[in-house]
Parts: structure tokens; sequence; C-alpha cells
């Protein structure tokens, strides 16, 4: 089952707070309404009883789909959580998981994401029977193939699943700092396809780079940068 918590908060324009209930813990198959909620971004909403200003509070999040046998922690990056400190709280809440559960989770399931946008991109791909770590490979590619116009500082590179089609796959840039989306990127199905035999064949490529739990070209990319 899902889990909810009450917090009080504070409304972002006007500073009235008051109490309200948040999802913490998504449990996708025995409330499928808080998981269509979060694909169209409708959960953990609040409209503020002052000014009547709508808001979304963003706060570490578990979902789980047992038939999908998927786990994903999204834990919001912000200015004063830094990366190692969100890699540090999704081991802390496995841990909890396992306690709680009184064994290991099958850890290849287990996914960490650090917006709501990759969340929700994760589900669409994981349901969609796609492999993640070779879709974050194409990103990687077209990243680096792309320098001028892509900076993962400031681009992230979304895979629109549900537009894409048996032909190609569009991936959208959004901006990181305000969020819009942008230009719109085709990358042939068959290529990917490719890959994926690939994958199939010898994934010790693919999983040096990504070995998880947070699967991403783009922290990769910003790694690598550090390292410069």
């Amino acid at each position: 089952m899902s889990i909810k918590r009450s917090v009080n908060i504070a409304c972002p324009t006007c500073g009235v707070t008051q109490d309200i209930t948040l999802v913490e813990v998504l449990n996708a198959q025995t409330d499928p309404d808080l998981k269509e909620a979060l694909m169209h971004n409708q959960l953990n909403r609040v409209n503020c009883a002052d000014c009547d200003f709508d808001f979304r509070v963003d706060l570490p999040m578990l979902y789980t789909d047992a038939k999908a046998e998927l786990m994903i922690h999204w834990v919001p990056e912000n200015e004063t959580t830094t990366r190692e400190q969100i890699l540090e709280e999704f081991e802390e809440a496995i841990e909890r998981m396992n306690a709680e559960a009184g064994e290991e989770l099958p850890m290849p399931n287990v996914r960490l994401v650090m917006s709501r946008v990759e969340l929700v991109e994760l589900i669409y791909l994981v349901e969609s029977g796609m492999n993640q770590r070779v879709v974050e490979y194409v990103k990687y590619s077209i990243y680096t193939r792309n320098r001028e116009k892509l900076n993962p500082e400031s681009n992230r590179l979304l895979l629109n699943v549900e537009d894409s089609t048996e032909d190609e796959l569009l991936f959208v840039v959004q901006d990181v700092e305000d969020k819009q989306l942008g230009q719109v990127l085709r990358y042939g199905r068959s290529a990917y396809t490719s890959l994926l035999e690939l994958f199939k064949e010898d994934s010790e490529e693919f999983m040096e780079m990504f070995p998880g739990p947070c699967i991403s070209a783009r922290d990769l990319l910003l790694e690598e940068s550090d390292e410069l």
C-alpha cells in the first residue's frame, strides 16, 4: 500500500502555512489513481488556502510497482543537497526497506532519479519494455555528438516514449533551470535495436558506464567534466 504523511508547509507566494498530506511511498498496484496523478503532474500539489496559489511540493518519494518488479527512489535535487548526500540517503532507504521486508531487494530493479520528469520518463520506459542502460547510452552519444548545442550542465535530455514511433525515438531537450521543453531530436529505432543486440551479447561496456543505481548519461558527463 501507499504511505502518506502530514506536514506543515508555507506557501512560496504569500508565506501562509497550512497542514497538508503528501504521498511518501507510492504503490502503483494498490493505488493506480495516485500513479495517474503522478504521471499528469498532479501528485502532491497544494492549493494555498489564503492566496489560492497552486504549487507542487517535491520531497523524497519511493515509487514501487511489484508487477513490473520496479522500485524507484526519487530524491529531488536542490541547492543544499549534494549528489553524494542523495546517494547516501538512497542507500539508507534501501536498508530500511530491506529491514521491513526481512530480505534483500533485487538491486538491479532499484533505481534512483533526481527529478520528477526523470521519474515519469523511467516509468514509461520500463512499461514499454525498453532497456534503460541502452537508452542512456544513446543519450550519451547524442550529448557528445552535439556538444555545441547540448550542455549537460544546462540541458537535460528526455526520451518521449509516448510519441516515439516504430522508426524513430524522440528525445526532448529540457532547460534544467526553468524546466521548459525545447528542441526535439530524432534517433533511428534501428540503431537502438542494434545497440540492444550488442547489450544482449556483451553488456560489460554498458554496465561499466552505468552501474546504477543512478543510471544517467547526464550525470556521467557531469562527473567526467569534474574530473578534467
